[in-house]
């Protein structure tokens, strides 16, 4: 019979090979791992603060297209914006608000939220407000967003 034996050199080679990780190496992922995660957060939260902004501008614009159709149905430009999401008789209302959104029941004095009479805010809780403010002389009104 042929055996090959090896020697005991070769195996303690072969033993030392399968030793698993170092603590330098796991010290050096977990140090990676929590970089990755520190840059993550950080494009996480400057993508909530985008959205937020993109919300209000969104709904701004809307408020606008709403009230050319509120002027075009009723001869005049709306004074709240209650007046936008109320429909009146057979026609819809003109402003549908997001799901979430509400508007000012009672007056706000600001800062945050920003000073609005009632019915002249909408707000998705604390993440934005849009306030709308009454054209003077018959002109039509405008409407502001406040992160």
């Amino acid at each position: 019979m042929n055996h090959t034996t090896t020697s005991p050199t070769e195996l303690e080679l072969r033993r030392g090979a399968d030793k698993g990780f170092t603590l330098v190496e796991i010290l050096i992922a977990i140090v990676l791992v929590g970089i990755l995660s520190a840059v993550a957060v950080v494009g996480i939260s400057n993508l909530v603060s985008k959205g937020t902004t993109s919300a209000c501008n969104a709904s701004a614009d809307s408020a606008r297209a709403a009230t050319a159709v509120y002027f075009a149905a009723n001869g005049s430009y709306p004074t709240s914006i209650t007046q936008l999401t109320t429909a009146s008789g057979s026609v819809p209302a003109p402003l549908t608000l997001p799901s979430g959104v509400t508007i000012n029941t009672s007056a706000t004095t600001g800062p945050t939220p920003p000073a609005a009479a009632v019915g002249m805010q909408a707000s998705s809780g604390t993440s934005w407000y849009l306030t709308m403010a009454a054209g003077s002389g018959g002109a039509a009104p405008t409407f502001n967003c406040y992160p």
